[in-house]
């Protein structure tokens, strides 16, 4: 049964995204309310609060995602009054005072009322949700309103994206690693429809196009300052097209298009400058220079950072590697393993179509395709490019921006497959990744696939390993079993990651919602252990909590300190009585 302008047929396709929708929030919520929080989203916290008072701290990142947590906390949360420190901020430069100033006051913030300190992470988290999920509608429109992709490329891409552990564990947080890939691959894709509708004469909707790319590009450019590289593919494309439409003496589409293409590149400056008024009004003087000064000094801080050298862990050492030797080891535990099942499926019937059909890179690869794809590539290119001999490694979420493109790339693959028999080896080999995806949720940001068969500290000191993460649910171990006393009497000693709101914070926050008596003081009191310089079966405790950072450490220096040796030979011969997701640990030492 069809009726005019629908189908059932596409009823049922548009039923496909809101289903897909469904289950992304689920992850989403679920994943909020399972991880601790991590190491840097008390500073984005901090931040916020700072800009409800326009007192501006973490000026090293742009401001859109922390202005929202800020209108949040003003709305919703009024009750809080901290006190912002005064910062003396050096033009162009890290400030490690202000980095720690952010974090600090995230902290205050969070630990000011035991009892909304969920809720109040929750909300704040939240918005990061429902703006990464502004691919579902992006792709809607493009689909099914403007006809510009294909509905097997738009599903394929969304459950890429939906079932990837990479993503999902991210998509919820207080930082803007998916974000940044997110709105970089949608920017691109929006300016990819503005050069096919201009070039095509058809100029229906361009008003639309224009509208949708200034949003994306004003959130990819306010996520990270990492997307200025769009500005350069931005002005390049809009050259290109006016200089078609000049050949073609089509004036009057050229002033439609240039006037929108002004239009769109004001509205950045303007929406950037009134976020910079916003949230550092009572810094600075009031000028548009000075505004703008900011965030110029905001992209030197970013620079200033970027020379950074970090040496991950691999193969039992820490070891100076660059972005590109990082990439090609972790790539493949990183990622679901459906991903390669599909990719090479993909990549074998295309290279096969174009050795057997004379006129398949014709098809595919001409005069009116070839622009597209290369504005598709010109994103991922440049930023790897930029990257790939950095030695500021800072995880696997480094590469958000390139792994999604991978996803695009995969899912446009999905064009060349015209028989059946391809079709459900496609529509299997998405069922495995959308099932490996589903089995990895309950890892979160520990995730590492089955690829990889050692413990996962063995694996690296990826940031996306260990961030902190599950912190919370060692202490609820800790205190649902009641192994806690009320003083610290050589009860328990510990050390893990660099987290602000760690063991001692989490105790206390959760003691007072469980009302478990505990005197928190005598927690802070002992020194944390220390690996190099303390063995572990001398400690005059009964319990010891370490992560998987602290187990890398004594791996890696074993061979070199008697200590370190000594307390490997624990760890190796006694089990933990609590481990979550190979990251955390409690042992029992007496």
């Amino acid at each position: 049964m069809r009726f005019k302008c629908f189908s059932f047929k596409q009823f049922d396709r548009q039923l496909a995204f809101v289903f897909l929708i469904i289950v992304y929030y689920i992850i989403g919520i679920y994943l909020i309310s399972q991880t601790s929080i991590t190491s840097d989203e008390s500073a984005y916290i901090g931040a916020a609060y700072a800009y409800t008072q326009g007192l501006g701290l973490n000026q090293e990142h742009p401001l859109f995602f922390k202005l929202i947590n800020s209108l949040i906390i003003s709305v919703f949360y009024p009750e809080y009054n901290l006190t912002v420190p005064s910062i003396n901020i050096v033009s162009g430069q890290e400030s490690i005072e202000a980095r720690l100033a952010a974090f600090n006051l995230g902290y205050n913030l969070l630990m000011e009322n035991p009892e909304t300190f969920h809720k109040l992470l929750f909300d704040l988290r939240l918005p990061y949700l429902f703006f990464n999920s502004f691919i579902f509608i992006w792709l809607y429109l493009y689909t099914f309103i403007f006809k510009k992709l294909p509905f097997k490329i738009s599903i394929v891409f969304l459950i890429l994206y939906i079932f990837s552990p990479s993503f999902y564990s991210h998509n919820f947080l207080i930082a803007f690693d998916v974000s940044v890939s997110v709105y970089a691959v949608l920017s691109i894709l929006t300016l990819m429809a503005i050069y096919q509708t201009t070039i095509d004469g058809n100029q229906k909707f361009l008003e639309t196009h224009f509208f949708i790319f200034t949003l994306c590009l004003f959130v990819a450019l306010n996520a990270k300052f990492s997307n200025l590289i769009l500005l350069p593919i931005t002005l390049l494309t809009y050259s290109l097209i006016s200089f078609y439409l000049f050949k073609q003496k089509k004036i009057s589409s050229l002033i439609r298009f240039l006037t929108l293409s002004i239009l769109s590149l004001a509205v950045q400056v303007v929406l950037t400058i009134l976020m910079y008024r916003w949230a550092f009004g009572n810094l600075l003087n009031k000028s548009i220079i000075n505004n703008f000064g900011a965030y110029i000094d905001g992209i030197k801080m970013n620079l200033s950072t970027a020379g950074g050298i970090r040496e991950p862990f691999w193969n039992g050492q820490f070891v100076p590697i660059i972005s590109l030797e990082y990439l090609a080891k972790i790539f493949w535990f990183k990622e679901n393993p459906g991903l390669f099942i599909i990719g090479l499926f993909l990549i074998l019937i295309t290279v096969y179509k174009i050795v057997s059909e004379k006129q398949a890179i014709k098809n595919y690869i001409n005069k009116q395709n070839l622009p597209l794809i290369i504005l598709a590539t010109a994103y991922p290119l440049i930023y790897f490019w930029l990257i790939h001999d950095s030695r500021n490694i800072i995880g696997y979420r480094y590469f958000y921006p390139i792994i999604l493109f991978v996803y695009l790339l995969i899912a446009s693959l999905t064009v060349v497959l015209k028989h059946k028999w391809q079709k459900y080896v496609l529509i299997c080999s998405l069922t495995l990744y959308v099932y490996l995806g589903i089995v990895g949720i309950s890892q979160s940001l520990s995730y590492v696939n089955p690829l990889w068969s050692q413990e996962k500290w063995k694996l690296t000191d990826d940031s996306t390993i260990n961030w902190g993460q599950e912190t919370e649910q060692a202490v609820k171990y800790l205190l649902n079993n009641n192994l806690l006393p009320k003083d610290n009497n050589n009860a328990i000693t510990y050390q893990l990651f660099g987290v602000n709101i760690g063991f001692v914070q989490y105790l206390d926050l959760l003691s007072k919602i469980q009302s478990y008596s505990i005197n928190i003081e005598s927690y802070y009191a002992p020194p944390r252990f220390n690996p190099e310089t303390e063995i572990i079966a001398q400690l005059p405790y009964q319990y010891l909590l370490i992560d998987s950072t602290v187990k890398q450490k004594i791996y890696a220096h074993k061979e070199t300190n008697p200590i370190a040796s000594e307390n490997w030979n624990f760890l190796i011969n006694i089990q933990p009585i609590y481990s979550r997701n190979d990251i955390i640990f409690v042992y029992k030492i007496s």
